[in-house]
């Protein structure tokens, strides 16, 4: 017996570009009415900045005015910063500071906005990185940002459960996405070189967003899985 369980109504937060489009995409070819949050939006979606309350509580109205009630939340929003603890590429208090406020406080207020107008069945799917499971080198802020995003999505499965709402985080590894192009470029020639050879990775190739927009929907429709950490890599988390 298949206990999926398909939404009505999703928000994708970051979902204007990259995973955060295949995901939107995914949801409306299966029927589900998604809105769209974004700090940079495009035609048709919502202006949402994830690290202000106010912006994320308007969201909480306009999607409670529009639809009532919401089945699905997945956090796509996300931030980098190129830099390690004490190298030639260091990174800056604020860009450390801009990071967590998007990556990890980011998942938190939106999280407790629309938790309202969730109920038994809903879904919480929290779009982390490989590299919270297994760091990469000069990027310090982001892994311990994406680390963190993985401890507070199974502490919310385990918060949310007596309500029954699932929560599930998908770590994707290296996607080419507009985001992951332009933070390639700032990183040093030796980490650019081990990223274009692949090295680490099981599968010796790049995964696309419609990869990982697979693997969000897994997380969330999937009835009997919840606080689960999927990685999909390429093997790369292996080692």
């Amino acid at each position: 017996m298949s206990t999926d369980v398909r939404p009505s109504v999703a928000v994708v937060t970051g979902g204007a570009s990259g995973i955060g489009a295949a995901v939107v995409a995914r949801l409306r070819a299966s029927g589900t009415a998604v809105v769209v949050a974004d700090l940079v939006p495009g035609m048709g979606e919502e202006q949402v900045d994830v690290t202000d309350g106010t912006s994320v509580q308007a969201l909480a109205e306009r999607v409670a005015a529009a639809h009532g009630h919401l089945d699905l939340l997945v956090h796509c929003a996300g931030a980098v910063a190129v830099g390690a603890v004490d190298t030639d590429i260091e990174t800056a208090e604020e860009d450390w500071h801009r990071v967590f406020s998007v990556n990890v406080t980011g998942v938190w207020t939106v999280s407790r906005a629309l938790l309202p107008l969730m109920g038994e069945g809903g879904a919480i799917v929290v779009v982390s990185s490989a590299a919270g499971v297994r760091p990469i080198p000069e990027m310090a802020a982001y892994v311990a940002s994406k680390s963190a995003a993985v401890g507070l999505s199974r502490s919310m499965a385990l918060d949310l459960a007596p309500r029954g709402i699932r929560v599930n985080c998908v770590c994707p590894g290296l996607v080419d996405t507009p985001l992951a192009r332009t933070t390639q470029k700032q990183r040093s020639s030796a980490e650019r070189a081990n990223v274009a050879e692949r090295r680490g990775y099981l599968i010796g190739r790049e995964g696309t967003a419609e990869e990982i927009a697979d693997a969000v929907m897994l997380a969330g429709t999937n009835g009997y899985l919840t606080g689960s950490t999927l990685v999909v890599d390429g093997g790369r988390s292996l080692h």
